[in-house]
């Protein structure tokens, strides 16, 4: 049993995991109990649970808080997998738990263009009057923003990339019905 402030929520079970695939551990099962502990069930030659332990009392994950980590004997009906099942079980809970935030990716990011887009509006004007400041720097910053070619053009099109993305299964579909009739 792993006891701390901080245990959850912080890579305990990969870190579990890890440390018992580098060690040959052949059956684990770590699982959050309460919001401050993790159960850790290990079965295998005692040497090699022994030397497991000895590490993990040395190495956490690093933003862990551990108070306490005992060894104590398991007499409970939960089987312990193999360690290729356990890695699969925690793999696809991650993979879960991270799917609600991937399927807001597009949210998320078109906020960020937005914000990012928005204060550099109007830099070509402002660096108009820049030039006209700095005499010979400013015309070697108009040489600049030659070559960046019309950058408030160009960001006031990645700011339309959230609703272009939003209508773009209809454009697709249109694409693919005016295809079939030609």
């Amino acid at each position: 049993m792993i006891e701390g402030n901080r245990v959850q929520e912080v890579g305990y079970r990969m870190f579990l995991l890890e440390k018992a695939l580098e060690n040959g551990v052949e059956r684990i099962l770590a699982r959050n109990l309460d919001k401050n502990k993790v159960e850790l069930l290990l079965r295998d030659q005692k040497p090699k649970i022994d030397r497991f332990y000895e590490i993990i009392k040395s190495e956490k994950p690093e933003s862990a808080m551990v108070k306490d980590i005992k060894k104590e004997s398991y007499r409970g009906k939960t089987p312990i997998p193999r360690i290729e099942r356990y890695f699969q079980f925690l793999t696809l809970e991650q993979l879960s738990r991270g799917r609600d935030e991937i399927l807001r990716f597009p949210e998320l990011v078109g906020d960020a263009i937005k914000e990012v887009a928005t204060p550099l509006k109007g830099i070509e004007s402002r660096l108009d009057n820049m030039t006209q400041r700095f005499g010979i720097f400013g015309e070697y910053a108009r040489k600049m923003d030659g070559k960046l070619g019309g950058i408030d053009e160009k960001l006031d099109k990645i700011a339309t990339v959230p609703e272009k993305m939003d209508t773009l299964p209809e454009r697709i579909a249109q694409a693919l019905t005016s295809r079939k009739k030609t």
